[in-house]
């Protein structure tokens, strides 16, 4: 008898030992204000890390708090994407996932701001959905909540250039997304929802006629996607002098910027247009808006603060940190944070 009670006794300090440190590993992963770590948790593409960086601020509920995903652009930096939202995460109580995909760890533009939908931008051979780069971020969602606690049953989004690309395509190829609000700021290229792909107006196809660009030669071009997608609350935000040419020469082909628009301004109120008489055309919801941010050009930071001086940064850690003085009801922070 005694060496049952001592047999049950051990294993009851094992498991309690075990919850410990449990305990333990969610407390070091995840810490009040900045921090980062490596995320492996999405099966298929395990193989495939991603580092993501988070802000928690200091004080309030972690388990109420709001959170924000915020997609790096070209430069694939999450740590400026933090540092962008890090003191109005702070001071308005939310949390900021911040997540990089780093061109060494397999995340070229086709994985990236294409989602990995198709083996190739060059040609279009469809991957099995559950290997879409894509399908990271809900998983990571409920990680970072089981981990800390939080009750959050949606997530805002906002991504500015290649991250603004991954927004608007995150939300087209993924319409069971938990995404609450999403702002997609100057992206370089969109994917217009249509089956007849992207033409000349002199009839010609397009360099890149189909995805990533459009619909063409696809089997995503149903009723039920689009319906799904232009029922999203999302913002294309725009700096109004966004208006640099020079990426012509590096896009797929000179006809896909002539179709598209000469710059990204341009483009942003092309798609916009677009899809909204695509809308009601079908007789279908449409809660997008297109909102611009007076005399910002091409900045994550004046597309968040919504001005085109933002100046007072300051270094912190090697990381660039804002000021909130410098915020104005024009930009994401308006239509993320306040609204």
């Amino acid at each position: 008898m005694m060496r049952i009670i001592t047999s049950v006794f051990t294993s009851l300090l094992l498991f309690i030992n075990a919850v410990n440190v449990l305990a333990q590993e969610k407390e070091a992963i995840f810490k009040r204000g900045g921090g980062q770590f490596e995320y492996t948790g999405y099966a298929p593409l395990k193989n495939k890390p991603i580092t993501v960086f988070y802000y928690i601020p200091s004080k309030g509920d972690i388990k109420t708090m709001k959170v924000l995903f915020s997609m790096h652009g070209a430069e694939r930096s999450g740590q400026l994407q933090r540092g962008v939202w890090r003191n109005i995460a702070e001071e308005y109580g939310f949390i900021v996932i911040a997540p990089q995909f780093a061109h060494n760890n397999g995340y070229l533009e086709n994985d990236y701001q294409f989602g990995g939908v198709s083996e190739t931008k060059k040609e279009f051979i469809l991957k099995p959905e559950k290997a879409w780069t894509y399908k990271i971020i809900e998983p990571l969602f409920d990680y970072f909540k089981e981990r800390t606690g939080n009750q959050s049953t949606t997530y805002d989004m906002f991504g500015h250039s290649a991250g603004g690309q991954f927004v608007h395509r995150y939300l087209l190829m993924t319409p069971e997304a938990r995404i609450g609000k999403a702002v997609a700021a100057n992206p370089g290229n969109y994917t217009y929802p249509d089956d007849k792909g992207l033409y000349m107006p002199s009839g010609k196809s397009a360099d890149a006629p189909n995805w990533p660009f459009s619909f063409k030669d696809t089997p995503f071009a149903t009723d039920k996607r689009l319906a799904a997608y232009f029922k999203r609350k999302m913002v294309i935000l725009i700096g109004a002098n966004d208006t640099a040419t020079v990426d012509i020469d590096k896009s797929p082909g000179a006809d896909l910027v002539l179709i598209q628009g000469i710059n990204r301004h341009e483009r942003a109120f092309k798609y916009f247009v677009f899809c909204q008489a695509t809308a009601k055309k079908k007789g279908m919801e449409f809660n997008w808006r297109l909102v611009e941010v007076p005399e910002a050009a091409h900045s994550s930071a004046q597309m968040v603060y919504g001005r085109s001086t933002v100046r007072n940064w300051r270094i912190e850690n090697d990381e660039r940190v804002y000021n909130n003085k410098d915020l104005t009801d024009l930009g994401a922070f308006k239509i993320l944070v306040k609204e």
